[in-house]
């Protein structure tokens, strides 16, 4: 399914693995050299603003040449626009598969630019010709979207399946009549818990191993998709932008969503500090701030000035406070920088380290031969050395 070489992705990961275990000191630089000849990796993959800079460069250069087609066919025939962009979009993939295949690109700007460039011209070609309305819409960019991530495990490409399905959904349940308009919102969170408890044995699925990022960020998205659907201004908001409801009328069981606009970012707290769990803390702290709002909107009890003074103030004095007492670890938590070993403990890599550094090495006999010191040409030259 994934377009990319297995043993190339796999050796990948022991490679990224060696050089953090070398940078933390566990192995040496000749267990790391050693590492990346007998695990070798065929990739080209530049650094971050090579690929910054192919990446812009590939969307230039696309979006110039289907510019170029456009013209010409406009000039001979007024019609057929829609067709370029599936003929161009058609033809980016085929470019991306080559790149990825053939010249074994991954990450590298110009699969990601031929990537995107290929979903956003297949997706509007078939939106110009099709004219669907926004069901359609949404489920033509899911079914693309989809299918670029599996294909090339793109991360981003996943969060925008995600939003996809929720746009599909969301313009799905009005069709039940007045009673999907009121159950939206249950059914938003009802896909939003589905689609993060079919993700959670995918995470840990050996054979899902190269989409854990992306895993990761879905389940991300679906604890903040929850939160926003039971969000009171979000409900009320939506409400009388898509359903026709007055700026003065009273949201169903508002009671509820008052309830979980406040209790819902707490919980992801408490579940990330029980369980050490990273995603649940970060989200639920960005949560806190959109709770907060939430509340201001409404209720505004000091001026915005005063609010955002005492705000900073307190939370000067909480992080202070949390750093001063995380100095020492304190149930599994420290304001020290960890050294996230849990990769490191990991059966085959452990494995690996340890027949690496058992396996014989040829060292060099030792010699008394010293450099004597030198009086001309060379910088520093002279000493003992």
């Amino acid at each position: 399914m994934i377009a990319y070489n297995i043993i190339d992705l796999d050796n990948r990961v022991v490679q990224d693995q060696a050089g953090k275990a070398y940078e933390k000191k566990c192995i040496s630089p000749e267990e790391r050299e050693k590492i990346k000849v007998r695990y070798p990796c065929g990739f080209y993959t530049p650094n971050m603003y090579m690929r910054i800079g192919l990446f812009l460069l590939t969307l230039v250069i696309v979006a110039f040449s289907v510019g170029l087609l456009a013209f010409m066919i406009l000039m001979a025939n007024g019609n057929g626009f829609g067709s370029l962009m599936i003929f161009c979009g058609l033809a980016s993939y085929v470019v991306l598969e080559y790149m990825v295949r053939g010249k074994k690109h991954f990450r590298s700007g110009v699969a990601d630019g031929l990537l995107w460039m290929a979903v956003i011209l297949l997706v509007s070609g078939l939106v110009v010709v099709m004219e669907p309305g926004y069901l359609v819409g949404y489920m033509i960019v899911l079914v693309f979207a989809f299918g670029g991530w599996l294909r090339f495990s793109d991360r981003v490409m996943a969060l925008v399946a995600y939003a996809a399905l929720l746009g599909v959904v969301f313009y799905l349940v009005p069709h039940l009549g007045e009673m999907g308009k009121l159950i939206m919102s249950f059914v938003l969170m009802g896909v939003s818990v589905a689609v993060y408890f079919l993700c959670v044995p995918f995470s840990s699925d050996e054979r899902a191993r190269h989409y854990h990022d992306s895993l990761v960020l879905i389940k991300a998205a679906c604890l903040i998709s929850f939160y926003l659907a039971g969000n009171y201004f979000v409900v009320r908001e939506a409400g009388i932008a898509f359903f026709n409801r007055g700026a003065d009328a009273i949201v169903p069981m508002g009671w509820l969503f008052w309830t979980l606009t406040i209790v819902t970012p707490l919980f992801y707290l408490y579940h990330g500090i029980q369980k050490k769990d990273r995603v649940y803390l970060w989200v639920g702290l960005g949560l806190i701030a959109a709770t907060v709002y939430t509340i201001r909107h409404y209720y505004r009890i000091l001026p915005i000035e005063l609010a955002m003074t005492i705000g900073g103030i307190l939370l000067i004095l909480i992080a202070y406070v949390v750093n001063t007492y995380l100095k020492n670890p304190r149930q599994g938590f420290t304001s020290a920088e960890t050294n996230d070993r849990h990769w490191i403990e990991s059966p085959h890599i452990e494995s690996l380290i340890i027949a690496e550094t058992l396996a014989p090495v040829a060292s060099p006999a030792e010699s008394d031969f010293r450099f004597g010191g030198g009086s001309g040409g060379g910088g520093g030259a002279g000493g003992d050395y």
